[in-house]
């Protein structure tokens, strides 16, 4: 009995062993099949003779900043009709241009001279754009020279019938069930990745690819195309990371064909010497009112016709410059596109720096590129350098950060230590330095100095504390970056530093002092919450945002401080509306300077001093209404760039602000901001700021170019009687 026990035993595990062994099998099995399927059905469609589409593209210019949020500098809407046929034929006419800027920055049309849209995702091989397409003249189709005639290269497609020579598959799961109708579509992902014993050159796909389980059609390729086993290595590539994202969304139109829907190109670039952020050129495209088979082609040519070798060059050309101008048929507002969409999208499949995967790693690089080098007229020229140190599968999620340097003036070192643990939207930081923090207030993003001002224009309206801090922090995102939450507690210890220097080293109006601080220790501890943390009226993506924060000390040094903010962009026609309010307060029985609010020129009130005003409390409140006209909206050909279009316009905005010291101990902390006094001097001596007595106001108008990129007008004070003083300003929206 024993013995027939042991035998029944033995069988079964032989059979689940069986079992086991034809499921694994079965699994790439299935997906073999599903792939020769997908190729079968990814032929050009003999009955597909051609198309012509409408489409809109919004090419977003941006910087990816260090802890992840997104700040837009620039956005080109395109609108174009696109003519397509089997031939290869391509024919893309820009017909509506506009545009919205931070700047006078050169137009993305300077790297886009071709057609940027890809017209179909059949075949064995796939149009990838060349690294350097040739130009042409706006207003007319590009001549097709020897030159311009490859602006496209052959990609392996990864559905091609000899891609088990170039690609490994992997995956194969269903991710998504969507329903059309009556009809139940399984959407499956492939991983595909380029094989690694290739010896020929080419041009492959790497990422995932999206198949209707249910009848083997392509629905979506997010990847990048990869060059193997060429030397084609450019100078910038050895020392950063540059990487063209592409993720192309297919359609079935008339119930018989799968053509684009939506297409978005992202090209990423990094390099440790500019630390961890990233700048970004985002182009979405999004196509509609498509007639498919519109043409009628002779027999002969479509005989001919083949997608394996159907890579003409992508002609693009432009509408007379009144008919850009005149452009009124908008389906989306500008930066509309593109919302919901980071660069992170892209990390998983990224250059292995980026990647959160992978063997532990140690890379030369910082986290914000004012660590390589700033100047301030307290440092003087400041260099550094830093390293970090990815542990990923061996540590998931965890990240530790050194970096230090030498203000080579002041005489000073400074630098932090900092170790990170992130979990999904969750990141715990620890981190310990010494630092020369900014203490200005209802800072835009990005503020934090500005080197090349006071470095060669002796413009430095900053004022700085020297700080040592321990810090541990908890930041939670939530709802695809919608809502924002952070939490520190720590200590820290504040010290006043002078300036080093009178005045920049190549000349100029002398530097203001440094203003004093209250030198002491304290516990810190503080929280922030941010909606819509990517949005704000000085950048242009469109949107609604929040912010409210609160700080305290409690020690040598004891005060409490809360603001909030609220901001809004929104383009309506020609129009473009914006505001911002920001409030704060700071309470104490002793209230150190540095907590203080100021307000003047260059802290949101352009028509006063420089921090004439400063209190406990305060308010800011700024708005303005933009309007471009309809001329001169065509970017300007200079050689191979565009550069931006004049498109001039009118814009007249309000600024005013609030401070108030009701305290004693407000009013001491404003006296104190100023140098120590001695008795030979207190006859002569006033405070360097004060109260505002009310709402201070100042009013601007002017004229606006190069799509808001440069304001040009006058400011003057509305609360008092005043003259009106010219005023010329880049990027700033009031």
């Amino acid at each position: 009995m024993r013995r027939l026990l042991i035998g029944v035993l033995v069988l079964m595990a032989t059979r689940a062993d069986a079992q086991v062994d034809r499921a694994q099998t079965r699994a790439p099995l299935a997906l073999r099949d599903l792939l020769a399927e997908a190729s079968q059905r990814n032929v050009l469609p003999p009955s597909l003779i051609s198309f012509t589409a409408h489409v809109e593209t919004e090419i977003s210019v941006l910087l990816r900043r260090e802890e992840g949020n997104e700040a837009v500098a620039a956005v080109e809407q395109v609108a174009s009709t696109l003519k397509w046929n089997r031939t290869g034929f391509y024919d893309q006419h820009i017909v509506g241009y506009r545009a919205q800027q931070t700047g006078a920055n050169v137009s993305m049309l300077s790297v886009f001279q071709t057609g940027w849209l890809n017209p179909v995702l059949y075949g064995n091989r796939l149009r990838v754009r060349a690294s350097s397409p040739a130009g042409g003249q706006p207003g007319r189709a590009r001549p097709s020279t020897r030159a311009s005639a490859a602006d496209t290269m052959p990609a392996i497609h990864p559905l091609a019938i000899d891609r088990d020579r170039y690609y490994r598959f992997s995956g194969g799961d269903t991710i998504v069930t969507m329903r059309a109708g009556d009809r139940v579509i399984p959407i499956v992902q492939v991983r595909v990745q380029p094989r690694t014993d290739l010896t020929a050159a080419a041009v492959l796909f790497d990422g995932t690819m999206d198949l209707d389980a249910s009848r083997g059609t392509l629905v979506r390729l997010r990847g990048y195309f990869v060059r193997v086993n060429t030397s084609r290595r450019g100078v910038m590539a050895s020392i950063s990371d540059a990487v063209a994202f592409v993720e192309y969304e297919n359609g079935e139109r008339n119930g018989a064909y799968w053509l684009p829907a939506k297409q978005r190109i992202e090209l990423q670039a990094t390099s440790p010497a500019f630390g961890d952020g990233r700048v970004v050129v985002r182009i979405v495209s999004r196509f509609s009112q498509m007639q498919v088979n519109d043409t009628v082609l002779d027999a002969r040519t479509l005989a001919v016709a083949d997608s394996l070798r159907a890579l003409s060059r992508r002609r693009l050309s432009f509408a007379g410059t009144d008919s850009l101008g005149r452009y009124a048929a908008w389906r989306t507002d500008a930066g509309a596109l593109s919302l919901g969409m980071h660069a992170d999208d892209f990390n998983d499949i990224g250059p292995d720096r980026w990647r959160p995967t992978g063997a532990p790693r140690l890379d030369l690089t910082v986290p914000r590129a004012s660590d390589v080098f700033h100047f301030n007229r307290v440092e003087g020229v400041f260099t550094g350098t830093g390293l970090k140190w990815s542990l990923r599968d061996k540590a998931p999620g965890v990240v530790v950060r050194a970096n230090a340097g030498w203000a080579w003036n002041e005489g000073t070192a400074r630098g932090r230590v900092s170790v990170e643990r992130t979990r999904g939207t969750t990141v715990l930081e620890l981190r310990s330095g010494r630092s020369l923090d900014n203490t200005n207030d209802f800072r835009v993003p990005l503020d934090s100095g500005n080197t090349m001002a006071a470095l060669f224009g002796s413009q430095d309206p900053y004022d700085y504390v020297d700080r040592r801090s321990a810090t541990v922090a908890a930041v939670r995102t939530f709802g695809a970056r919608r809502l924002l939450t952070r939490v520190e507690f720590g200590v820290a210890d504040d010290r006043y530093r002078g300036a080093t220097y009178a005045r920049s080293p190549f000349g100029g109006n002398a530097y203001r002092d440094n203003r004093r601080v209250d030198a002491g220790s304290y516990r810190r501890s503080a929280a922030l919450v941010e909606w819509h943390p990517d949005v704000s009226a000085e950048f242009t993506r469109p949107g609604l945002g929040a912010r409210l924060a609160y700080e305290r000390g409690d020690g040598t040094l004891t005060w409490q401080r809360a603001e909030a903010r609220a901001t809004a962009r929104q383009p309506f026609g020609p129009f473009l509306a914006l505001a911002r309010g920001d409030v704060g307060a700071v309470f104490g029985a002793r209230i150190p300077p540095q907590q203080l609010f100021e307000l003047g020129k260059f802290q949101n009130l352009p028509g006063y001093d420089d921090k004439e005003f400063a209190g406990s409390r305060a308010a800011v409140l700024r708005a303005s209404l933009q309007y471009t006209s309809p001329f001169f909206r065509q970017p300007v050909r200079a050689g191979r760039f565009f550069l931006p279009a004049p498109a001039p316009g009118l814009s007249v905005g309000v600024q005013s602000g609030w401070a108030d010291a009701p305290s004693d101990a407000a009013r001491t902390s404003i006296e104190r901001l100023g140098a120590p006094i001695d008795s030979t001097r207190l006859a002569l001596w006033a405070p360097v700021s004060r109260p505002t007595d009310g709402v201070r106001a100042s009013l601007t108008a002017g004229l606006r170019l190069f799509s808001g990129g440069m304001f040009v007008g006058a400011t003057r004070k509305v609360d008092q009687p005043a003259p009106w003083t010219a005023l010329v300003t880049f990027g700033q929206p009031w």
